[in-house]
C-alpha cells in the first residue's frame, strides 16, 4: 500500500477514472437516501470486518472514508447480485482474515488499531500469508478484490449502495446530479 510521491487524494483521484470505467450502471439498485437497510448478505461481524478495511483502503481525512461513504451497504448488496460469485470467498475469507489478526496480534482485525490493521494489511497484500490456510483462496488475491469492490463503492452511483451523498463526487469537484429512481427501486 505504498503511495510513493502520490497523495493518497490524488491516488483516488486517477483510480476515480479507472473505477468509473469500471462500473456499468445497471446492477442492481438502491436507495441513496440516508436511511439504510439492513444487511442483505453480511453478518454485523462481516459487515465491521469490511467497514474496517474500507476505512484502511480509503481512509477519512477531510472527506469521508470507506466506511461513511457506505462501501460495506455496496459490497453487501452486490454479493447478492452482480459479484454473488464473490460471496463464497467473502464468507470464508472475512472470517479467516479476523481469526489470522488475532492469531498474530491477540485480538480481531476489527480490534487493531489503526496502525496495527495498515501493518497487517500490508504484509497480507504483499503475499507474505499466502502460505497460510485460507480455504482454497490467497490472502493477497482476496485483499485485491476487497480493495477493488471498495473502489467500485466508493465511486460509482449511489444507487449501487455505495457512495453515500455522492461523497466521491464531491471529493473529485464534480457536480452532483441527483439521478431519478429507476422502476422498482426502493
Amino acid at each position: 500500500m505504498s503511495t510513493g510521491d502520490v497523495s493518497r487524494r490524488d491516488f483516488l483521484k486517477l483510480s476515480a477514472i479507472w473505477a468509473g470505467s469500471a462500473w456499468i450502471v445497471g446492477f442492481t439498485t438502491a436507495s441513496s437516501s440516508n436511511h439504510r437497510e439492513p444487511y442483505r448478505t453480511l453478518t454485523d461481524e462481516e459487515a465491521a470486518i469490511i467497514d474496517a478495511l474500507a476505512d484502511q483502503i480509503i481512509p477519512p481525512d477531510e472527506y469521508p472514508g470507506g466506511k461513511d461513504a457506505g462501501v460495506t451497504h455496496f459490497v453487501d448488496q452486490q454479493l447478492g447480485g452482480y459479484l454473488k460469485g464473490f460471496a463464497s470467498e467473502y464468507k470464508t475469507c472475512l472470517p479467516a482474515l479476523n481469526n489470522d489478526a488475532e492469531s498474530r496480534f491477540g485480538k480481531p482485525f476489527i480490534h487493531l488499531d489503526e496502525r496495527e490493521q495498515y501493518s497487517y494489511l500490508s504484509e497480507l497484500e504483499s503475499g507474505q500469508f499466502d502460505n497460510t490456510s485460507w480455504g482454497p483462496y490467497r490472502p493477497s488475491s482476496f485483499f485485491n478484490i476487497v480493495r477493488h469492490h471498495c473502489m467500485m463503492g466508493f465511486y460509482g452511483s449511489p444507487v449501487h449502495g455505495g457512495n453515500k451523498e455522492y461523497i466521491s463526487y464531491q471529493m473529485l469537484g464534480l457536480s452532483v446530479v441527483q439521478e431519478p429512481k429507476r422502476p422498482g427501486a426502493p
